[in-house]
């Protein structure tokens, strides 16, 4: 079965720092973060496209604008148990799947970048 997925990206500024890695916490430091989400829609709507790329972004911007220029580890769904890139994408894409359904598509996948080449992907089922 063929589907369209559609993709949209965000850049923010963050601090964080694992609560646990390599057995020790890690010193607070910032990162310029990105997050993409993908959605698919089985068939195009009547005016040719899949899902509204503008109104995918902006779901994203408005679920992640309160994260730039913060601390990670402050946020109360996010810093606990720790603020990894993983962590990161389980809680975006909890809250923008709501988004993407009333958009008429299903969200099937959350990427975060921690820095320019580090990357985490969330697959949905």
């Amino acid at each position: 079965m063929s589907r369209w997925v559609v993709h949209a990206r965000v850049e923010f500024e963050a601090r964080h720092a694992l609560t646990s890695y390599l057995g020790s916490s890690e010193a607070p430091h910032e990162h310029q973060w990105a997050i993409a989400v993908r959605a698919s829609a089985a068939e195009l709507n009547p005016e040719g496209y899949a899902v509204d790329f503008h109104a995918l972004r902006a779901a994203l911007e408005r679920c992640t604008a309160a994260l730039d220029g913060t601390d990670l580890n402050l946020h109360p769904e996010i810093g606990l148990p720790s603020p990894t890139a993983e962590h990161l994408a389980a809680v975006v894409a909890g809250w923008i799947e709501p988004d993407v359904r009333a958009l008429g598509a299903r969200l099937i996948g959350v990427s975060v970048w921690e820095g320019p080449d580090n990357r985490v992907d969330l697959e949905l089922g």
